[in-house]
Parts: C-alpha cells; sequence; structure tokens
C-alpha cells in the first residue's frame, strides 16, 4: 500500500525512533478513542437501564423492545460525546503538533505543500 503513495508516506522525524513509529502511535490514537467511545456507549446505556420511562406496556414483547431502544439510543448518544471529547482533549493537541511539525520540516527542506491547513 505505501509504494502505491510513496510521496504521502512521512518520516518520523525523531531521530532516534524508527520510520514505522508514527503510524505505530497513529494505530494508538484511533484504538484509544475506540476504546473511549465504547466506554462511553456502555455506561450511557448502563445509566438509562436504570432509569427507563413508566409506560404501560400490552406485551412483554413491547416492553423488551422499548427498553432496548431506551438503552440503546442513550448508548449511542454518550457514545457520541465521550468521543466528541476524546477527540476535542487527546487528538486535536496530537494533529496540531504533526502539522506543526511537517510545516517544520517543509520550510527547512524547500518543498512546498498543495494542501491548505
Amino acid at each position: 500500500m505505501f509504494a502505491a503513495f510513496p510521496d504521502q508516506v512521512e518520516d518520523a522525524g525523531g531521530g532516534d525512533l524508527p520510520a514505522g513509529w508514527s503510524l505505530v502511535r497513529s494505530a494508538g490514537l484511533t484504538v484509544v478513542l475506540m476504546v473511549l467511545a465504547g466506554l462511553g456507549t456502555v455506561g450511557g446505556a448502563w445509566v438509562a437501564s436504570g432509569h427507563t420511562p413508566d409506560i404501560a406496556y400490552t406485551t412483554l414483547l413491547w416492553e423488551g423492545v422499548a427498553l432496548v431502544l431506551w438503552c440503546g439510543l442513550w448508548g449511542l448518544l454518550s457514545g457520541a460525546g465521550s468521543l466528541a471529547l476524546g477527540v476535542l482533549v487527546v487528538a486535536l493537541p496530537w494533529v496540531r503538533r504533526r502539522r506543526r511539525e511537517g510545516q517544520a520540516g517543509v520550510a527547512v527542506e524547500g518543498a512546498t505543500s498543495t494542501s491548505s491547513p
């Protein structure tokens, strides 16, 4: 895959770190955000299961469907919220630091960038 796009492969830039560590750090950040979203989803569904609406259901099936939908929707909402918070706290500073390192490298090498930040 990297042979197809050799101009888009970045150096680690650390000097003492191998070039593959950039990919490892990116994958680690992705896994951290996935785990954070998963924990938010499970936590939100767990809290919602303790606060179900008081509705008189006609059958046990409808009560089960309503409970799954109630907990599932609140779980998705809290998962999305925790993922957004994780991106603000963890990912945005990391991306900004990487862009600054990339812009400093471009200025030193004299290469031009085709994309705007």
